[in-house]
């Protein structure tokens, strides 16, 4: 079998995947494939058990506060619901993606991606199916939702009593139920036990560097199509440093106002304490949340400045080629910490939705945390919009 890294583009020949349980790309040590017999059996009792987890944690209590002698008891439907009808369409949007649309959509794919129906489902549907699926997986954002209830749970120790309800435990359940799911899923191993896809399928034989490694199934060829998903094939992503740039650029631009106007207002017997995202990180220390202080800093000031300045480095390299493994591990680093500045807007969410006392305690989201989530999102873009191949290009001619 031949194969090409996703990252450098180097062909790769393997003797016999099925034989393998790890294979790596010599040159920048990329994971090509990890295929494990009992995969799918594994793949199945996390996606559905994670499913469970999910649904499970929706209704019943997942936080209740008391201040003053008012109790409230929230659950994450009811935080959801609340959100929608008062405050903003767009975080309850952003919120219902990210803990019940995402999962429910990765689960359920999942699931068919290792169940005999999907050998069987024309290739015309399961590349559709794969690209939906492709998209959705950088967008996991629940072990970071998850961080954020803790941050939240840690400022709101300062104003009321807090106690955890079933649902905040089953959705810790779920979280690691999911992460592994996604951790055991292998996307070569799906396609190559896709049979309407691989029925008339003849892999190339020999390495050559007119071979094109199709983007939604990683099959090679050299014609315009893919001959497994039919899907159109390309040597590069098109204008790939330009959108880069601009979606860099744009998320620089946010990143102003983001830091200087407040994204949440408190309202503690009313009185209005709007707090920006430094001066939330300077009330954290001051009240000796040293360790939430910091992640909350690092996350969302450090975090956005880094990625700018390593994609612009990035893209300094594409122009200037030089030392391709060091730029790739930046790549890698880029795709890891880019979730974690959500880490502020859902703490913004979390509060907003669950904290609703009247003039008791009430917190309200500020315009700030728009142009956060806007700055956040386009620096994503900028690393999905970047084709790590480019650093490579020089050193395979």
């Amino acid at each position: 079998m031949i194969t090409a890294c996703p990252e450098c583009d180097t062909l790769v020949e393997i003797d016999s995947i099925e034989s393998q349980k790890r294979a790596v790309c010599p040159n920048c040590r990329c994971v090509l494939c990890h295929v494990q017999g009992h995969q799918n059996q594994l793949v199945q009792a996390f996606s559905f058990s994670a499913l469970l987890f999910l649904f499970a944690s929706l209704f019943p209590d997942f936080i209740s506060y008391t201040q003053h002698g008012i109790t409230q008891v929230v659950s994450l439907w009811q935080a959801l619901i609340l959100l929608a009808e008062h405050y903003s369409y767009f975080l309850a949007g952003l919120f219902a993606f990210t803990i019940l649309v995402m999962p429910v959509a990765v689960c359920s794919l999942l699931l068919l991606a290792h169940t005999e129906y999907w050998q069987i489902i024309n290739a015309h549907n399961a590349r559709h199916l794969a690209k939906l699926l492709s998209a959705l997986k950088p967008l996991n954002l629940t072990d970071i939702f998850l961080v954020a209830v803790l941050v939240s749970a840690f400022k709101l120790m300062s104003f009321a009593e807090l106690e955890m309800g079933l649902g905040f435990w089953a959705y810790i359940l779920f979280v690691l139920c999911f992460i592994e799911a996604l951790s055991l899923f292998d996307h070569e191993y799906m396609w190559r036990n896709q049979t309407q896809c691989n029925r008339h399928l003849v892999e190339p034989k020999n390495l050559s560097s007119t071979l094109k490694r199709c983007k939604v199934c990683g099959f090679l060829g050299e014609g315009e199509k893919c001959e497994r998903c039919y899907a159109k094939l390309k040597y590069r992503n098109s204008q790939s440093t330009q959108k880069s740039l601009a979606w860099m650029l744009t998320s620089v631009v946010l990143l102003i106002p983001a830091n200087f106007l407040p994204i949440m207002d408190t309202i503690s017997l009313g009185l209005h304490t709007p707090a920006t995202i430094f001066s939330g990180v300077q009330v954290l220390w001051e009240a000796g949340s040293y360790p939430v202080a910091t992640l909350i800093f690092l996350a969302s000031i450090c975090i956005p400045i880094a990625k700018a300045l390593l994609l612009s480095y990035l893209l300094v390299r594409v122009k200037k080629p030089k030392d391709p493994i060091t730029a790739t591990k930046v790549y890698r680093l880029l795709e890891f910490i880019g979730r974690w500045s959500m880490i502020d807007v859902f703490v913004v969410i979390i509060l907003v939705s669950l904290v609703q006392l009247g003039t008791v305690l009430n917190v309200e989201p500020e315009i700030g945390i728009v142009f956060f989530t806007l700055m956040v999102l386009c620096q994503i873009a900028a690393v999905n919009s970047f084709d790590p191949r480019l650093l490579w290009d020089k050193n395979n001619q």
